[in-house]
């Protein structure tokens, strides 16, 4: 009995842990992409070391940041950028092996880019398939 009481404890302790650093990096994200190059800002987000496991797979960590970074200021920088860029890092810290990748397309004239999160080869929190729409031309996958 005690041993799955210290067990749930710790697991709640990732939990918040994992709620807490997503807040924290909905802020830091868009002031770091807006100050530094993107591949520094990649290197700044991967985790020192990575954790044992969540109790949230990779679809709930999507709907909750997701659910975050909407109620914070982006100051300019795209959703999909900010929410990929945090996801990525989640889902890396948690041994999921996401892969980041960034596409664009010519639309009425415009070049227009979106930024989404693979993991076993499916987009996370995306309501079509971006590949069908987007040439991917960025792919990290760690």
């Amino acid at each position: 009995m005690g041993f799955g009481v210290k067990t749930l404890k710790t697991s709640k302790i990732r939990e918040i842990c994992a709620l807490v650093r997503c807040g924290a990096l909905a802020v830091l994200v868009p002031v770091m992409v807006k100050a530094l190059p993107l591949p520094r800002v990649l290197s700044m987000l991967e985790p020192r070391r990575k954790s044992r496991e969540s109790s949230y797979n990779p679809y709930e960590l999507a709907r909750i940041v997701s659910a975050v970074i909407r109620r914070w200021p982006r100051f300019g920088v795209g959703e999909c950028l900010v929410r990929s860029l945090i996801l990525f890092n989640l889902l890396h810290k948690f041994a999921c092996g996401p892969v980041l990748l960034i596409g664009g397309r010519l639309y009425e004239g415009r070049f227009d880019c979106h930024c989404w999160i693979e993991v076993d080869g499916k987009s996370l929190h995306e309501s079509n398939d971006p590949r069908k729409v987007f040439k991917v031309f960025y792919r990290l996958e760690v």
